[in-house]
């Protein structure tokens, strides 16, 4: 009788043990990890939003945040044993340069039918669009009275030493207003208009940050950037300084995007997650801490966005991805070659 207990005592243990350890569960079953840029003006963003994804489907979001879209690529390029499941933050020209490169699934997001076909610039659906702006000249409206409105009008000498612009060979910011002049003046043209403009300029920054710091401590009235970058300082600081100007001939739109990576581990959530960023729980928060339009046409918009210049022309898909891909490093010597000596 007394061996029967000790048999069954045993039996109880290892069971127990067992339910236990099948009970813990799988660490990438429930972890998703994110490698991300920065959201420019909003360093708090991942922490503000991640969590309303990670209380929807009881998960936990792990973040990396890099300061660009450039280095973020280095990283995930240069090392074969990254664990990580979703990129997010590449922009329209840096998916130009990874076309063909198979570093993400494709997923056709069934969210993808709130958002504009034209919108939807991967045909392959291996990055899905997240958010978008318009390149433009942000300018401090205390200190111009008539910024300019046209491409010609920033090649006037009234302009001298004002315009703060990013460097190609940094910034994918950058990258985009050089493919904007390629796309604009032609092959044969776009030289032209860096000699035109070079005496205008202030100062090329490496990125986005040190040029709309630069802008902001008030050393030059004029920055390209995004165009919707004054909303922040009417919604934050209740202040209308700050407006925005796009040449007349026709604007670039910039695009931000997320994808899930080849290599990924846990691909139902990450496809959960894309969904997610479609969503309104995370589209609402794009206009009001991305500072940028939403690609979900069921947001509605704050009136200062309503403000906004806009152009109906724009470029970023006049040029083929091709052309861009194989024709980049020659434009970047071509520009540095005029601007930088």
């Amino acid at each position: 009788m007394k061996n029967i207990f000790i048999l069954t005592l045993l039996l109880t243990i290892l069971l127990g043990c067992q339910c236990r350890t099948e009970s813990v569960p799988d660490f990438h079953a429930d972890t998703l990890r994110v490698y991300a840029t920065e959201v420019f003006l909003n360093d708090d963003f991942y922490d503000e939003v991640f969590p309303i994804f990670q209380n929807i489907f009881h998960c936990h979001v792990q973040t990396t945040v890099f300061q660009d879209g450039f280095a973020l690529l280095d990283t995930i390029r240069q090392n074969d044993s990254l664990d990580i499941d979703i990129v997010f933050g590449f922009d329209n020209v840096i998916l130009n340069e990874i076309r063909g490169d198979s570093l993400f699934i494709p997923y056709e997001a069934q969210n993808l039918r709130f958002v504009k076909k034209d919108w939807q610039i991967d045909p392959t659906f291996q990055m899905t669009p997240v958010s978008h702006t318009q390149i433009g000249f942000i300018y401090d409206s205390y200190s111009i009275g008539n910024a300019p409105s046209t491409f010609g009008e920033m090649q006037d000498g009234i302009f001298k030493d004002k315009i703060i612009i990013i460097n190609p060979n940094t910034s994918s910011l950058g990258r985009a207003m050089l493919i904007w002049s390629v796309a604009a003046f032609g092959e044969n043209g776009y030289s032209h208009f860096w000699r035109s403009v070079k005496a205008n300029i202030y100062k090329i920054t490496d990125n986005y940050d040190d040029a709309y710091n630069m802008f902001l401590a008030a050393q030059a009235p004029l920055v390209m950037g995004y165009s919707t970058t004054p909303v922040y300082h009417q919604v934050r600081e209740n202040t209308q300084k700050y407006k925005t100007t796009i040449p007349s001939e026709g604007s670039f739109n910039y695009y931000l995007t997320a994808g899930i990576f080849q290599r990924t581990r846990n691909l139902k959530l990450a496809e959960k997650f894309i969904e997610f960023l479609l969503s309104p729980d995370f589209q609402e928060y794009v206009p009001k801490s991305m500072w940028m339009y939403p690609v979900n046409q069921n947001i509605r918009l704050d009136a200062s966005y309503e403000l906004l210049p806009y152009t109906a022309e724009e470029y970023s898909q006049t040029l083929k991805p091709l052309a861009i891909k194989e024709n980049m490093a020659k434009w970047i010597k071509n520009w540095e070659r005029i601007m930088l000596k």
